[in-house]
């Protein structure tokens, strides 16, 4: 049944998840005179944060690869100091 109702509808296609492909959002009528730029930031934020456990968990594993990486870089910037270090007395 179609009704002569007009909504403000924002479609979210990349909603960052392998579960969902889209994301239909109905604006609320007091809300729809927003621009477009402000309901799809509003969207976005609401769609890409809606599992928080998920986002949590690939931010540690980002941290903890930050880490890693920072570790190893001083790491290698350590022995080359020592290499250098040793052929200035050689």
């Amino acid at each position: 049944m179609v009704k002569g109702v007009s909504k403000t509808i924002i479609e979210v296609n990349n909603t960052g998840s392998k579960l969902f492909e889209k994301i239909v959002f109905y604006v609320t009528p007091e809300y729809g005179n927003l621009n477009a730029k402000q309901l799809k930031r509003a969207a976005a934020n609401f769609s890409f944060n809606y599992d928080s456990t998920l986002q949590k968990s690939n931010l540690r594993r980002r941290i903890k690869r930050k880490k890693i990486i920072k570790a190893v870089a001083f790491s290698l910037l350590g022995i080359f100091a020592l290499v250098g270090i040793c052929l200035l007395f050689l």
